[in-house]
């Protein structure tokens, strides 16, 4: 079985191109999607939502390497998988090692949401993927990565 490697912004319609970082606060996000047009679709909607999509990958184990080695600021994954694929699992090995917020995006919502829970840092949406449900899971990361408040920073006065 031939080992799949990451495909890097550059080969993205719009993305920087190689060496060019993207612009200083923009959000990158890994694609996790085994069909093409599927991909190349969610690609675009992660452009007009204001995300940069640092790679997409089709597979279980380039899902494991592209987290590993590109930290993106999340996920979107895919349920089935290429090559018999699993993104549960993908996600299981991926919360081992790093707290990157998932979002998975299946059309096997119903069946999924108990798996889905059992992962921590991880959101469920449904395909056919609505820009306004993609652009609420993206803000649900974006909110996960801000800091945290201090106790008694930011927090209501007790009565």
């Amino acid at each position: 079985m031939a080992r799949e490697t990451p495909r890097l912004m550059a080969e993205h319609r719009n993305a920087p191109t190689a060496g060019e970082q993207p612009a200083a606060g923009q959000p990158r996000l890994l694609i996790v999607e085994d069909e093409l047009m599927v991909a190349w679709g969610l690609v675009d909607t992660v452009h007009e939502l204001g995300w940069k999509v640092c790679a997409t990958v089709r597979t279980q184990d380039a899902a494991i390497e592209a987290a590993s080695q590109l930290k993106p600021d999340a996920i979107l994954m895919d349920y089935r998988l290429g090559d018999g694929g699993d993104g549960l699992a993908a996600a299981r090995r991926i919360r081992e090692a790093t707290d990157i917020p998932i979002i998975f995006c299946t059309a096997y919502v119903a069946g999924l949401r108990p798996e889905v829970v059992s992962v921590a840092r991880a959101q469920l949406i449904s395909k056919p993927v609505r820009s306004s449900s993609l652009q609420q899971a993206l803000a649900w990361a974006t909110d996960l990565a801000k800091p945290t408040a201090k106790p008694g920073q930011g927090e209501p006065p007790s009565r």
